[in-house]
């Protein structure tokens, strides 16, 4: 399989676009959003996380099943280093909130330890809300690996991930309560979906960018609209661009360089764009939202920032973590072997 440098490029666009979702959620959030500022190309975001998926899945196809269980143990390395994170840094705001805002101490402690829960533990938002996608990327691996180990092929394996997916998205089988965003029933959907695209010749597949864009804007007005039919043509605008991406290759460039920090970027985006809220909060500037260059300087922070400090935290923090998470492993596996 040639290796795709079109899915790097989209994949670090696909990172831009998670960055906007949050940055510009103060606009709906304080209602300032208008069609110009906000709605006309918000729909066109949400499909940043799908192609996440399905960027994965179609990585995944050119890979063998002995692959996977390597893969799964470093996603959760990630995950288990980054929770820790994240934690930490609730509890610096907790500390800073005391000192610079006078907030009761013991108040947030005791809403911090709240927060350290199972479920939040299983669906991926204990140290922070963003990361249920490396949870629900870890349970569709793991149904992916399974199902190859049952030696159900791409096509089957998709058409169960659908079933899945619109199962829990008509209510018959619900994983909301426990799952967020979608979860894993989204994630293995979206999964399956790269998986069989990257085991299947779609060569004569034609016009994808037109189905592209028909899918968009018909996306972008039933979202206007709050119509549920939405999801159905963000499933065929994902469906298109990876088609596409996987029709045109590319060639290596400055850009597709990039593509290789869209996960630091998702990672640690809300680390820098909560830090400049709370600076923001902390100098008396509580209305921040209302200033237009805030956006701007946000968004471009919460692009570079993460890019320089995935590595550091990395070293000090994730590897440690995965040396633990390899020796568990190990150790699991001679015990199943005795």
């Amino acid at each position: 399989m040639k290796y795709n440098h079109t899915i790097d490029k989209l994949k670090f666009f696909a990172a831009i676009a998670v960055v906007l979702i949050h940055t510009t959620g103060s606009l709906q959030q304080f209602n300032l959003a208008t069609l110009t500022n906000y709605y006309s190309y918000r729909p066109l975001l949400d499909l940043a996380v799908p192609f996440f998926f399905a960027a994965s899945g179609y990585f995944l196809s050119g890979k063998t099943v002995s692959y996977l269980p390597g893969y799964l143990k470093k996603i959760l390395s990630i995950y288990i280093s980054f929770t820790i994170f994240y934690l930490l840094f609730k509890l610096l705001i907790t500390f800073t909130d005391r000192l610079l805002l006078g907030t009761a101490f013991w108040n947030g402690i005791n809403s911090f330890l709240k927060g350290l829960t199972f479920q939040g533990l299983i669906n991926g938002t204990l140290g922070s809300f963003h990361l249920w996608f490396l949870t629900a990327l870890i349970i569709s691996a793991l149904l992916l690996f399974i199902c190859l180990r049952l030696s159900i092929k791409s096509e089957m394996i998709f058409v169960l991930a659908a079933i899945l997916y619109f199962s829990n998205l008509v209510g018959i089988l619900n994983f909301n309560d426990v799952f967020m965003y979608g979860g894993f029933a989204k994630g293995f959907f979206y999964l399956a979906m790269g998986f069989y695209l990257g085991n299947k010749d779609i060569s004569k597949l034609k016009w994808p960018l037109a189905g592209l864009v028909s899918s968009i804007l018909i996306l972008t007005l039933l979202s206007y609209y709050h119509s549920s039919l939405n999801v159905l043509f963000l499933m065929s605008a994902t469906y298109y661009l990876l088609v596409y991406a996987v029709q045109n290759p590319g060639e290596k460039s400055y850009l597709s360089n990039w593509g290789s920090y869209s996960l630091n970027i998702y990672i640690l985006h809300i680390f820098v764009y909560q830090s400049i809220n709370k600076i923001s909060i902390y100098s008396g500037i509580t209305e921040y939202y209302k200033f237009p260059y805030y956006y701007l300087t946000t968004t471009l922070l919460a692009l570079v920032i993460p890019i320089l400090l995935y590595r550091p935290v990395d070293k000090f923090l994730a590897a440690p973590v995965t040396q633990w998470v390899h020796n568990i492993t190990f150790i699991l596996k001679e015990k199943s072997a005795k």
